[in-house]
């Protein structure tokens, strides 16, 4: 792969927030969803701490703090490193919720979503978002991970107020779930941005049977973009890992906290004097 490749992954991430940022008629809110008004008739909402009001608005603001990193990380001369830029994919299914709730209203909605084709929903109470969708899948979709009946589930928050996002995903078949991916973004004090990505598989893609996990930090700050990528053999049933009460985690916390759950350590590294460098193994 071209390492100038590497960006348009993000950038999908971007393009799908601005379109779900940018909304619709009310004519157009898809079916099942409560009642809208006009949002002049709508009380502010605005978080005081963080400027927050929907999902798109935290993808937004982890990829403005990764534009002012991204020459770095294009000018790096060794491999290209997909890690870097994989776990902000997790914006590109989330950002549909937002077009249930265009006017930003606390209450219920239901409906399909934009891109996914699931029957989704997305609670408001005030700052706290809730969303997911419990589907199947119509038709076979691309490799051994999705086959037309499996069961898709997802569930996700974001706190508006303290900017902390969490999504988690899966793929079921016969009752056993055959894929998975964990992802949480959290914004610091500092107005940087840390994210822990969690995935899981029970097949390669030449469909035999094949446990496999791996495990993404980042911190992502001005001129600072800390990494840790790592490696283990559980498959989707790994043991989930909350930001919730890990403070301002650090790469060197982070690094521990990996080998502490038993994955191996592939690569560390991040962005110092303007180039992104790797630490010593």
């Amino acid at each position: 792969m071209n390492k100038r490749t590497l960006p348009w992954i993000l950038g999908a991430c971007l393009v799908l927030s601005l379109i779900a940022c940018g909304g619709s008629k009310s004519s157009d809110q898809p079916a099942g969803t409560s009642p809208a008004t006009p949002a002049a008739d709508q009380p502010a909402s605005v978080p005081a701490t963080t400027g927050l009001q929907s999902i798109a608005d935290m993808s937004n603001a982890w990829t403005a703090l990764y534009n002012q990193n991204e020459k770095a990380i294009n000018d790096y001369e060794g491999m290209p490193i997909l890690a870097l830029v994989t776990p902000a994919t997790t914006f590109i299914t989330s950002v549909q919720f937002d077009m249930l709730n265009i006017h930003k209203q606390d209450g219920h909605f239901e409906g399909k979503l934009m891109l996914a084709g699931y029957q989704g929903f997305l609670n408001k109470a005030g700052p706290l978002l809730t969303f997911g969708y419990d589907d199947k899948l119509a038709k076979d979709g691309f490799g051994p991970l999705h086959k037309a009946g499996d069961r898709v589930v997802a569930s996700g928050s974001l706190d508006l107020t303290k900017a902390y996002y969490v999504f988690d995903m899966y793929t079921e078949r016969g009752g056993k779930k055959i894929a998975r991916e964990y992802s949480e973004f959290k914004r610091l004090g500092d107005g940087s941005m840390i994210a822990l990505s969690l995935g899981g598989q029970a097949f390669n893609m030449r469909g035999d049977a094949e446990l496999r996990d791996h495990a993404i930090y980042l911190h992502n700050g001005p001129g600072r973009y800390d990494f840790v990528t790592a490696k283990g053999k559980a498959g989707p049933e790994f043991q989930a890992i909350s930001l919730a009460a890990k403070g301002d985690l650090s790469k060197e916390q982070a690094l521990e906290l990996l080998k502490g759950a038993g994955y191996t350590i592939e690569v560390s590294g991040g962005i110092r004097d303007g180039k992104l460098t790797l630490d010593p193994k």
